[in-house]
């Protein structure tokens, strides 16, 4: 008797094995098709080595992995700049102010660049603080004082937005950031000496007489003790509250002007027809004031509150 079915049963085990090799593919191509979450692609970009490191050490990953979210997503060189140049310096810090920075760079919503309205909003964050977003043109898109880089990753849940500066949270509104710096001592007393003859303008500070927002350069308690008037501050607690009242209005403009959005030439003061003049080079920005004799160093930039932005700076300016 004679069999014939053996070249059958090679041809079949052939077409088993095209069948697997195929389904294997597929199956390979199915994971590569799999789209990335926002923690997936910072898990796989070099770029966010130190990133990453924050999003371990916070324990926010899966926070990242939500749905309909924009994350500004800040580079190994933007924490570097922010001192943070190694993993060992981000797992130093409290786990919950790391969180409470990564969350700050998250918005609740995919926002792409070009959905973003042009000029200044306040936008608010998945931590309930708010971030100043500012565009102008159709390109340029700046967030806090950082300014993206790359924008548009898409990711399957949002967008990420490449920055190239750390966020930093606001601690308060101006005034309880200008109270809480030790620097500014002087400063705290004359909006403390105005507040009983000029409460509309102390309020802008704290934000109870107005919403608007404001960008202040702040004389440093060094500053004070510098100029004659107010030497110390038994000075400025006997000193015309009119005059201090407008030294705070010559030392303020309307609006949210972040560090690297300053360019030479003036900017518009809240005391009336008054400017400040603004000279920015490599190395550091200078502003100075109608009667000065030199300029004001820009000392300590960018400190973010809810209502505004300080500037630190190391003269009084004279109107």
């Amino acid at each position: 008797m004679k069999f014939f079915f053996l070249p059958g049963l090679r041809y079949l085990a052939a077409f088993i094995s095209i069948v697997l090799a195929s389904l294997s593919c597929q199956q390979a191509d199915d994971a590569v098709a799999v789209p990335q979450t926002i923690t997936d692609r910072i898990l796989e970009d070099d770029q966010f080595s130190l990133l990453r490191a924050a999003v371990n050490h916070a324990d926010v990953g899966d926070v990242l992995k939500g749905g309909n979210l924009t994350l500004f997503a800040p580079t190994n060189a933007a924490f570097q700049q922010a001192g943070l140049a190694t993993e060992a310096a981000i797992t130093a810090l409290p786990t919950e102010r790391v969180k409470q920075i990564i969350l700050y760079h998250l918005l609740t919503s995919p926002v792409s660049s070009t959905a973003l309205p042009e000029g200044l909003n306040s936008v608010p964050t998945i931590n309930q603080s708010a971030v100043y977003i500012n565009k102008t043109g159709s390109s340029t898109v700046y967030v806090n004082n950082a300014q993206v880089t790359q924008p548009d990753l898409v990711v399957a849940n949002g967008y990420i937005h490449v920055i190239d500066r750390l966020l930093t949270p606001a601690a308060g509104n101006l005034l309880t950031t200008i109270q809480a710096n030790p620097n500014l001592t002087f400063l705290a007393a004359v909006i403390r000496r105005i507040r009983a003859t000029n409460p509309a303008l102390a309020g802008t500070f704290d934000g109870t007489t107005s919403s608007s927002t404001l960008t202040l350069f702040a004389p440093n308690d060094e500053a004070f003790k510098a100029d004659s008037r107010f030497g110390s501050l038994s000075a400025i607690d006997v000193a015309d509250p009119q005059v201090l009242s407008n030294l705070l209005l010559y030392h303020t403009a309307s609006g949210v002007v972040f560090s690297n959005q300053l360019l030479t030439g003036t900017i518009t003061t809240m005391l009336t027809n008054s400017r400040l003049s603004v000279t920015v080079t490599n190395n550091f920005i200078t502003v100075k004031g109608n009667r000065n004799t030199s300029q004001a160093v820009i000392r300590e930039p960018d400190l973010t509150t809810t209502n505004g932005v300080i500037h630190v700076i190391d003269q009084v300016l004279v109107p």
